[in-house]
């Protein structure tokens, strides 16, 4: 008989996804969730059998998917294509598309600039 405590399978994959990325912490994604800071680090703590799916959505949201798309076994086609081309870049090439994607995650962050009257 297994003693290990069971795991709700949303965490099992915010794990992997958090394991994965480096710049992807546990505060800031709860922050970015509208969570509060250890909210997602508490889940973890008490191995949580079952995440409510209004957090879970939030979470989702927070990581720019669905939770459809979050839990589903196969990746979406945009994902799958993303994932092909990404392949084929060199290492350097990888590591310019990362900067330019964090730039336009940076630059949705920022408040539009503001127009000059007097620039007509």
């Amino acid at each position: 008989m297994n003693n290990e405590p069971e795991i709700d399978p949303f965490l099992k994959r915010l794990r992997d996804r958090i394991d994965s990325d480096p710049d992807l912490t546990m505060a800031g994604l709860a922050k970015k969730a509208g969570l509060d800071n250890s909210a997602i680090r508490r889940m973890f703590e008490r191995g949580a059998k079952n995440i409510r799916i209004n957090t879970a959505r939030k979470i989702c949201t927070a990581l720019g998917t669905t939770y459809e798309v979050f839990m589903s076994e196969q990746p979406t086609a945009e994902e799958a294509e993303i994932a092909r081309l990404v392949s084929q870049l060199s290492e350097a090439e990888r590591q310019l598309l990362l900067g330019f994607g964090k730039g336009l995650l940076a630059a949705q962050d920022q408040p539009p600039p503001k127009s000059s009257a007097g620039g007509q």
